[in-house]
């Protein structure tokens, strides 16, 4: 073997160490990213050339696989209640917001370690890069802001309380009677605050029917509330100024019923904005989602992609979709895709099954979902340091094998003189 062939085998070294190097920086500018999962270089050597008796000379080195290693990163509180870390060997699983739902296969979405969660402007859980998380059906996990739901029962409202005009004309008589009466009454501080009181239900009246138009017109849960509380205000100033007066004949029984009629008719709004989103509140160890609603009371269990949630009651805990969790065989095999998301392939042991509530979800004991947590980076810098050193050494020694065959080579030249 010549002496040049040792360059060669110099120059194998000094390019897979910088290639060794890379992956070390690359991990070191990775100790702040949440969820990543640092490198290893794997070397092996060339072949090698035979010699005399069976004796082989190698002829260098070659970077044989560059593999992540899946250790826990170290979990860091949040203040965000969708901010998620998996306690355990699992990913979660996400989509690009462009494509078609559901992913048919496991082996098809997305793969990450990095909860840093959000639900955006369409109601639906993305992370930073706005991919969708999904849930145990393979869809997307999307709330829903009960707008259909709400519009049918403020119309349903509305069509009952044509109603708070006729309510309202009912009232109007009612307060003429009580008029009459405490104008018969002596002068008095009583009939002074008796006549307050039919003035203000006077008033009151009048902001029912406004506000009764105003709802008829637009349609929404805040204007169906005007019209509640106004026709509720005027009703009970007229109680108040018919006690005052000293009359029992007014509020009518038809005025009573009417009242009752608006408030029971309005419970139908609060009922379906109780299913309206609010903000989630809770994702539980196995990936149960429960989320506040609209009218700032209700809880509810997500339950499937862009549908409205159901009670929480132990029943439903065991039916509703939840967030799910895909595991890989071989989780170093996976491909990284930038953005902290991997792919799977053939290597990795993702299945390529269709996604189900009872094979995704997280078992809430060697598998669990920490909410307000975030899983940091496996990096630690100490022995990444220590790799730096070694690496650059074995670089420095590489360089100086080359020059030394470049010396020994310039000996050879020398003997022609």
């Amino acid at each position: 073997m010549s002496v040049t062939s040792a360059l060669y085998t110099g120059v194998s070294g000094l390019l897979n160490q910088g290639e060794a190097m890379n992956v070390i920086g690359n991990n070191i500018s990775n100790v702040n990213t949440i969820g990543f999962k640092q490198g290893r270089t794997i070397f092996a050597d060339l072949l090698s050339q035979n010699v005399s008796d069976d004796s082989q000379i190698g002829k260098g080195v070659q970077l044989q696989a560059v593999q992540n290693t899946f250790t826990q990163g170290t979990s860091q509180n949040s203040e965000n209640v969708t901010d998620l870390t998996i306690q355990g060997n699992s990913f979660f699983a996400l989509k690009p917001p462009t494509s078609v739902a559901p992913v048919t296969s496991q082996s098809a979405a997305f793969l990450s370690r990095a909860g840093a969660f959000k639900v955006d402007n369409n109601l639906t859980l993305v992370n930073p890069d706005g991919y969708q998380v999904l849930d145990t059906s393979g869809n997307p996990i999307k709330f829903s802001d009960n707008a259909a739901g709400i519009a049918a029962s403020i119309a349903g409202f509305n069509t009952a309380n044509t109603a708070t005009l006729a309510t309202s004309a009912l009232i109007t008589a009612d307060i003429a009677t009580a008029q009459a009466a405490v104008t018969a009454m002596p002068a008095s501080a009583a009939k002074t605050a008796a006549q307050a009181l039919v003035t203000a239900a006077t008033t009151a009246n009048a902001a029912a029917d406004t506000a009764n138009a105003t709802c008829t017109s637009s349609p929404t849960a805040a204007n169906a509330l005007a019209v509640n509380n106004s026709v509720a205000a005027a009703f009970a100033a007229l109680q108040a100024a018919a006690v005052a007066a000293g009359t029992t004949t007014v509020p009518t029984a038809a005025t009573t019923s009417a009242v009752t009629n608006v408030a029971t008719n309005y419970a139908s709004v609060t009922a379906e904005e109780g299913k309206a989103f609010g903000k989630v509140v809770g994702v539980s160890s196995n990936g149960l989602i429960t989320y506040l609603s609209a009218d700032g009371i209700t809880q509810n269990y997500y339950d499937t992609s862009g549908a409205v949630g159901k009670p929480v009651t132990a029943a439903n805990a065991l039916n509703v979709q939840r967030l799910a969790v895909i595991t890989a065989a071989d989780p170093g095999s996976l491909s990284k895709v930038g953005g902290s998301l991997y792919q799977a392939n053939e290597k990795s042991g993702v299945p390529t099954t269709a996604f189900t509530l009872g094979g995704n979800r997280p078992n809430g004991t060697s598998e669990q979902i920490l909410s307000n947590s975030l899983e940091g980076s496996n990096v630690d810098m100490a022995s990444e340091f220590v790799k730096m050193i070694v690496t650059q050494r074995a670089y420095s020694a590489n360089s100086k094998t080359i020059t030394t065959a470049d010396q020994m080579t310039q000996e050879v030249l020398g003997l022609i003189r």
